[in-house]
């Protein structure tokens, strides 16, 4: 379902600020506010719904230089202009050759993506929306040191190491992972999520590394653990979210200690994904209320 068909509203009254959903990272209505905002502060103009995406995009490429893919649904590259700007940007390493990544290699990569993103749009258009909204590319280029990732200065472009060996659910929960990281920090750039007051710094624990990081990171990884757990319950993966909510639970009760640290939007978000560690509900979700009138 595209933005186009929701009954959202963009204007200047649904801009102003509100009370955020604790999960406003997964809440495709609160992002398209925030993407306005942002888009509104950089490009002057509010968007409608209909040129959200593209004027969104627009508006990231004027604060990253990047040629960003402004249609509904992410564009998957092999190369190009995207791979060129991402080592620019040091977001992908080179331990890999371009000579050594056959045009067979590429194609293959590349259908792997797609079926992904035909997966998690099966499985949960709301969801897929909002890593529709938020992902402009997806770059499959390969590395034996890394498995992808994306960064805050290159919003809207994630990078998938390909494998053999990933299958259209590991896929589907890369681009849920990465859009999360590009939420949040779309989150920061609009409505702030850290005080960064003096004495504010500290490490708490990873929840998806496992070992404790700078506090940004490790919010961050809560936000991703939270999303996670999330759809590995919506696809009936009970018995594989044990260790994550384990994790998850620790890096928030380390974060809880920390209270000068968070805005009020990132700590109702710490709160609620320290009760979601020992209670996963997926009706806590936002978007899974979009889910369920859906059928």
């Amino acid at each position: 379902m595209a933005l186009a068909d929701r009954c959202l509203v963009v204007n200047s009254a649904a801009l102003k600020r509100r009370t955020a959903t604790a999960f406003f990272y997964l809440d495709l209505e609160d992002t398209v506010r925030r993407a306005a905002l942002l888009t509104a502060a950089v490009r002057n103009k509010i968007p409608t719904i209909d040129s959200l995406k593209r004027e969104y995009v627009r508006a990231l490429t004027q604060i990253n230089g990047a040629p960003l893919n402004t249609a509904s649904q992410p564009r998957i590259v092999a190369g190009g202009p995207i791979l060129r700007v991402a080592r620019a940007k040091k977001l992908v390493d080179n331990s890999v050759r371009a000579s050594s990544y056959s045009n067979k290699s590429r194609s293959v990569a590349i259908k792997q993506a797609q079926h992904g993103l035909l997966f998690l749009r099966l499985q949960h258009p709301s969801l897929c929306d909002l890593c529709d909204l938020l992902v402009t590319d997806i770059l499959c280029w390969p590395s034996v040191k890394l498995g992808g990732g994306s960064g805050a200065e290159l919003l809207g472009i994630a990078w998938l190491a390909p494998s053999g060996k990933l299958t259209s659910l590991d896929i589907a929960e890369f681009v849920i992972h990465e859009m999360v990281h590009m939420n949040l920090t779309l989150a920061d750039m609009t409505v702030g999520l850290f005080t960064r007051a003096p004495g504010s710094h500290f490490k708490a624990h990873s929840a998806v590394l496992g070992r404790h990081r700078p506090y940004y990171h490790a919010f961050h990884s809560a936000c991703v653990a939270v999303a996670i757990i999330y759809f590995r319950l919506l696809v009936g993966l009970n018995s594989e979210i044990d260790w994550l909510r384990s994790s998850l639970w620790r890096c928030t009760s380390e974060l809880m200690d920390h209270r000068a640290s968070f805005t009020g939007f990132s700590w109702n978000a710490i709160l609620a994904a320290h009760a979601f560690s020992r209670t996963p509900r997926l009706s806590a979700i936002p978007v899974h209320k979009d889910l369920t009138r859906l059928v």
